[in-house]
């Protein structure tokens, strides 16, 4: 997930904390290098080679709550503990952390629709079929339909896979194709939304959007009037959070067994408007980003 933006920010708190507690931290990437798309079968081979390694711990992101089962297992087997990031896998780890993902899907789509028209026509771009991103749209389409908008088109053709602004464009265009006069889009991600807006302005169609993750280029696109609002996910908290639950397991401050969950932010006032944008700070502002060791 190299080219996600708070899949990095995420890592590089969780980084922050345990190279700050002489703890060294080695990531591998979970993306076909050949189509750039996000490949559950990369990421297996990926925690297959981090067991061979016999770490002190493995963290993953939980991209299929149902994958990568046989590495997980064979970890907790030799005695390695297991710590999951964007929601709770279908078997046993340490402990996970998830994002506020429905109430933070909610919060930006229910902003959308107060600001467009009663019965406005709405279609939502989609990510990978991942936890989180499931259970964001989830929190999205119920803002919509309570706010009483028109939802156009299927979420399931409207998923941007290749999990980037280009790939975000493309899906907007095929949007625009069969609803000319859509008024609003919610998009998963920020860059995303960031190349729907390209494509919106490209056929030169008047539509609001909102979305979710606080990227910096977000907050200018909110600055620049292209974008109503993005959720900030607080990514280096959630990945310090993560980072701290890995160091008390290997001080042993903390065990953590039986798929404990872990308490990261909340979605209290994440949204990222033109009346808050100038005092946001990106991670990049806030922490020194530094090049982790690839493995």
């Amino acid at each position: 997930m190299d080219a996600n933006p708070i899949a990095n920010a995420i890592t590089q708190g969780f980084n922050e904390v345990l190279t700050e507690n002489g703890v060294d931290v080695v990531r591998s990437l979970a993306v076909d290098p050949t189509t750039g798309n996000i490949d559950l079968a990369v990421q297996s081979q990926a925690l297959t080679r981090a067991v061979s390694a016999n770490p002190d711990a493995i963290a993953y992101f939980v991209l299929d709550p149902t994958a990568s089962r046989p590495q997980i297992e064979q970890a907790k087997e030799a005695g390695i503990p297991v710590f999951a990031a964007f929601g709770k896998p279908d078997f046993e780890v340490n402990g996970y952390i998830s994002l506020a993902d429905e109430a933070q899907g909610y919060a930006a789509a229910k902003y959308l629709a107060d600001n467009l028209p009663e019965g406005a026509k709405v279609a939502v771009i989609g990510g990978p079929a991942t936890p989180n991103v499931l259970a964001e749209e989830a929190g999205a389409m119920k803002a919509l339909e309570e706010a009483g908008v028109e939802i156009v088109g299927d979420v399931e053709q409207q998923r941007n896979l290749a999990d980037n602004a280009a790939g975000g464009k493309e899906v907007m265009q095929g949007i625009l194709s069969r609803f000319p006069d859509v008024q609003g889009v919610f998009s998963y991600n920020d860059d995303s939304a960031l190349g729907a807006i390209a494509a919106a302005k490209q056929a030169g169609a008047d539509v609001a959007f909102t979305s979710r993750n606080g990227t910096a280029d977000a907050v200018g696109a909110v600055q620049a009037g292209d974008l109503l609002a993005t959720c900030d996910l607080q990514p280096l908290e959630v990945g310090r959070a993560l980072g701290r639950a890995v160091l008390a397991q290997l001080t042993g401050e903390r065990d953590y067994q039986g798929t404990e969950e872990i308490e990261g932010p909340t979605s209290d006032a994440c949204l990222v408007t033109a009346e808050n944008a100038a005092d946001w700070k990106s991670p990049e502002d806030q922490i020194d980003f530094v090049d982790i060791t690839l493995g």
